[in-house]
């Protein structure tokens, strides 16, 4: 049977990225000294959150943001689904588009699923991204 690891909520890793509660920032990182590389989840859900909330809340400038959540998916601490995030993180950076979109079209990119269905006619002009009308 796997080893279960502890899984991070989005607020955890907002004072990780932005130490805007000194107290909790130092909680967060008292956590992290004492984790072994990969013992702590993050789940895609929660990135997304995170980006959502840096850009809306916190008002941080996209450029900034994909900063930060490729350190974050470099942290060694941190288990993700960094092949896809990495993925997503790039086309979401290169386009106009939400993040949950970027997330589609990189699904589609890294070869797990064979094309996206949707209306949305920004996804057709990213490049090498298969969509389909349904």
């Amino acid at each position: 049977m796997p080893k279960k690891i502890p899984v991070l909520d989005t607020n955890v890793i907002i004072r990780f990225l932005t130490s805007d509660s000194p107290l909790q920032a130092e909680k967060v990182e008292d956590l992290l000294k004492k984790s072994e590389v990969g013992s702590l989840v993050i789940p895609d859900l929660i990135v997304a959150e995170i980006v959502y909330v840096l850009l809306s809340f916190y008002d941080l400038p996209k450029e900034e943001v994909v900063v930060k959540l490729g350190a974050l998916l470099d942290y060694a601490k941190f288990k993700t689904n960094k092949k896809l995030l990495k993925k997503t993180i790039e086309v979401f950076s290169e386009n106009n588009i939400s993040f949950s979109d970027a997330y589609l079209c990189a699904l589609n990119l890294i070869g797990k699923h064979p094309y996206i269905y949707t209306f949305d006619k920004k996804l057709e002009k990213i490049e090498k991204v298969i969509v389909r009308t349904p």
